[in-house]
């Protein structure tokens, strides 16, 4: 578990030899089965498209702020980071500004 399939994991691959893409609902990948896919609607994106027509930068499953006008992506509660007044943690690395994920540093450390 937790590993891609190059690494490891029971993925089922396409069916065209010398293939390593993992195949797409049918036998094949997306790239032998002859279907293009659906691009993002949004005016010079070329991000795959999801619910809407367009793709999570351009709003698809987007759950948006509550508070009248702002037109932010809500950030586990009801509102937006601007709107709930709290303040983003920062990376613990010396000198670094970035946001801070698990364990209090950022990506990159």
């Amino acid at each position: 578990g937790g590993v891609c399939w190059r690494h490891g994991a029971n993925a089922k691959l396409c069916s065209k030899e010398g293939c390593t893409n993992q195949r797409n609902r049918g036998v094949v990948c997306m790239k032998h089965s002859g279907a293009k896919p659906k691009l993002c609607s949004s005016e010079g994106c070329a991000n795959g498209a999801r619910a809407g027509g367009v793709c999570w930068r351009h709003g698809a499953n987007a759950k948006l702020c509550s508070k009248e006008g702002c037109t932010n992506q809500r950030n586990r509660g009801v509102v937006c980071m601007k709107h709930s007044g709290a303040k983003p943690k920062l990376c613990s690395s010396e000198g670094c500004a970035n946001g801070a994920r698990a364990g209090g540093v950022c990506w990159r450390h």
